[in-house]
């Protein structure tokens, strides 16, 4: 097992938007007592451009992130930082993971940004790996950054394995840290291709509070003291999480239950209010849509209040005729399962 320890470089960059991604035992508090190494892995480079929905590409934007985060770091005592590559170069995971052992990594973070193929989600999330103490340092990290990034107003979308045909980690640069006993996490900022996220990667100074976003994230993992001694986490305990005896699974099924209780329907107004209920054992509940032409459109996905088994909720119906309701949850995992029909022509 490595130690944790803390270290940062120094990068000063002027970024345009125009050329910028169970044993039964729990974790300890983390201390920067030691040197610690960090590695900042910005996602894609080279010909891999990563997600390249927008005009900019996706390997612009993670490199400006890891150079202001980088330079966040470095503002802190006992903190080695570096960077897998600076330069806009093609670099394999195995390449990345190499070069982080040979540094003697405490961590890397794999940074990232995302997108979908149906377009409509948004939010933060992160991957972590799947088995024993890298897993609990990988979900007690994680929560740092999800914490980081709610306050900034973004969605959190949660703390996810994923697990590949062979059984092992899906994601190359976690698989190939875990061979190598590194602790490694990707860290998804938002969606580029919503609404709701786009506006948080649409300027240099937006991006800028990504990378301190995540270097403050990391500070506060390990307990650093800023150089100017104005911030200390020393006597900060990051979430402890368990050891878990086998390796964590992620969920690939829907959830299991979903039901739609109409409570009020203004005929006048357009507006039904209902009970929604969902369940899944294995992962929460993290939105919910709904249709009233029977399925053939479906609103925007709707957060769903998280740690709640039942929700109620006020739709517009809008105008025209409008016979049926039926609403969508998705869980953490973004499978969904449909609800009854409402059958809005049998109301008084």
């Amino acid at each position: 097992m490595r130690f944790f320890k803390h270290k940062i470089t120094t990068v000063i960059l002027l970024v345009s938007i125009t050329t910028i991604i169970f044993s039964g035992a729990c974790m300890s508090n983390v201390s920067a007592a030691e040197l610690v190494v960090v590695v900042i892995d910005p996602g894609h480079g080279g010909s891999n451009l990563g997600t390249d929905y927008l005009p900019i590409p996706e390997k612009n934007y993670t490199m400006a992130v890891a150079l202001y985060m980088k330079e966040q770091l470095e503002k802190y005592q006992n903190v080695q930082v570096y960077l897998t590559h600076s330069e806009d170069i093609d670099m394999s995971l195995e390449k990345r993971a190499e070069f982080a052992d040979k540094v003697h990594a405490d961590f890397v973070f794999s940074l990232h940004f995302n997108m979908s193929i149906s377009h409509i989600l948004y939010g933060s999330e992160v991957w972590v790996p799947s088995e024993g103490m890298l897993y609990s340092q990988g979900y007690s990290v994680a929560n740092e950054f999800l914490t980081q990034f709610e306050e900034m107003g973004l969605f959190n979308r949660g703390i996810k394995t994923r697990i590949g045909s062979k059984g092992t980690d899906y994601y190359g640069i976690i698989r190939q840290c875990a061979l190598r006993n590194i602790p490694a996490v990707i860290v998804e900022h938002c969606h580029v291709d919503h609404n709701n996220d786009a506006p948080y990667i649409q300027s240099p100074e937006k991006l800028k509070e990504f990378g301190v976003r995540d270097a403050e994230a990391v500070a506060r993992y390990f307990g650093l003291v800023s150089k100017d001694g104005k911030t200390d986490y020393s006597g900060y305990a990051p979430l402890a999480v368990p050891v878990p005896s086998n390796r964590v699974y992620n969920d690939t099924t829907a959830p299991t239950h979903v039901s739609a209780n109409l409570l009020n329907y203004d005929k006048t107004g357009k507006y039904a209010t209902v009970e929604l209920t969902a369940l899944d054992a294995e992962s929460p509940i993290q939105y919910y849509s709904y249709s009233y032409d029977n399925g053939l459109t479906w609103s925007l996905l709707q957060p769903w209040t998280k740690g709640s088994p039942t929700i109620t909720v006020s739709v517009n119906m809008e105008y025209g005729k409008k016979e049926n309701l039926i609403f969508k949850a998705y869980n953490l995992y973004d499978k969904s399962t449909d609800s009854n029909v409402i059958r809005l022509s049998s109301v008084n």
